[in-house]
């Protein structure tokens, strides 16, 4: 098939991630697939993960500045036509730029997978409206990334003929400098036996970094032999200063990373504090490398852990639970060995890739 990924940017975050890794596995597996990016890629902070695209897939950007305009749509439409994909995918809320397309007698066939849940995805208040005329009468495919996803969407928009994918994600490997994060991280410890606690997100409201800051200070005071790499984008914003004074000194901001993976590797837990999320594609990386999840219970977040088995819970986003989880965690840290299996069983991106391959195949 000839797949075009449709996507505003593939700066440093999870869809865009997730858009690489499947684009990589499509490619892999004898589709002709072209990444169209609408901002401009001569801004470094929105082509931070076209450095994980494989050679074999085809990269376009479409220059554009922020904001929606009539002129852009027309522009999409443009290169769409002069692609002829048999198949265009969409992330995030892009759709708008496609809708005149959707409309033709003779058109490619259109998804939209929605990376939250459905109310933190649809648009504008009267984008609903016009979203759900195109999801109904299957001019756009809609495609939720788990379960909890699903459930969102049928109540958000009232009818359940569509389907699910679980995200996928890309195993975390080593890379050629994972021996001096390996010696950074050991010169953090404090002692010899202390756990290592990793986030890896963009510093954001919704991502809640206050709870787990919150929530590691007081461990600490409390005596746990613990500390925290916390990884990302935007520390340097008010909130992420503000984070940072209020942080232990057993709490170190290392900021943008592109070998996440040789941390996580080198991590005993991985932390998720959000206030709501879809399938972060994160998690799924901590389950490769084998690190416990700690996290709030939400989105497609509880799908996957099942607390005490796979990973731990928070049941709020209040910090008395997300201590609770941290406590039960340190007491009995998850074998690596079980947490890298089922990555391998349910949420690989070759699982994933073949899953929307069959999708697309579908009449």
């Amino acid at each position: 098939m000839r797949i075009v990924q449709l996507i505003y940017s593939l700066t440093m975050g999870g869809a865009e991630r997730f858009v690489v890794n499947l684009s990589n596995e499509l490619a892999r597996k004898g589709n002709e697939v072209t990444v169209v990016q609408l901002l401009d890629d001569s801004e470094p902070r929105w082509t931070f993960n076209r450095q994980f695209l494989d050679d074999e897939v085809r990269f376009r950007s479409l220059g554009f500045c922020q904001g929606f305009s009539i002129k852009k749509v027309r522009k999409v439409c443009q290169v769409i036509d002069e692609i002829s994909p048999d198949i265009v995918h969409c992330h995030l809320n892009v759709i708008p730029y496609v809708f005149p397309i959707a409309v033709k007698k003779n058109r490619p066939r259109i998804f939209h997978t929605i990376h939250s849940i459905a109310a933190k995805a649809s648009g504008a208040k009267y984008q609903r409206v016009i979203n759900k005329w195109f999801y109904k009468n299957k001019k756009i495919l809609p495609v939720a990334i788990s379960g909890e996803c699903f459930e969102s969407f049928v109540d958000f928009y009232g009818f359940d003929d569509f389907t699910f994918i679980d995200n996928g994600a890309s195993a975390v490997t080593k890379s050629a400098v994972f021996e001096s994060v390996m010696n950074e991280i050991e010169s953090y410890k404090p002692n010899v036996g202390t756990k290592v606690l990793i986030h890896a997100a963009r510093c954001t409201a919704p991502k809640n970094q206050q709870l787990l800051i919150s929530a590691v200070n007081r461990l600490i005071d409390d005596g746990e032999d613990i500390m925290l790499i916390v990884m990302g984008s935007d520390y340097d914003s008010p909130l992420g200063l503000e984070l940072q004074k209020m942080a232990s000194d057993r709490i170190h901001f290392l900021g943008v990373k592109s070998n996440v993976g040789d941390y996580l590797l080198n991590a005993d837990y991985f932390c998720l504090s959000s206030i709501f999320e879809g399938l972060p594609i994160s998690l799924l990386e901590a389950f490769s490398a084998g690190v416990t999840p700690v996290c709030t219970a939400v989105g497609g977040v509880s799908d996957v852990i099942v607390d005490g088995k796979n990973g731990y819970l928070a049941e709020t986003v209040t910090e008395e639970d997300y201590v609770a989880a941290l406590c039960r965690a340190l007491s009995g840290q998850i074998d690596r060995s079980v947490l890298k299996q089922e990555f391998s069983e349910k949420y690989s991106v070759a699982h994933c890739a073949d899953k929307y391959i069959k999708l697309f195949n579908e009449e």
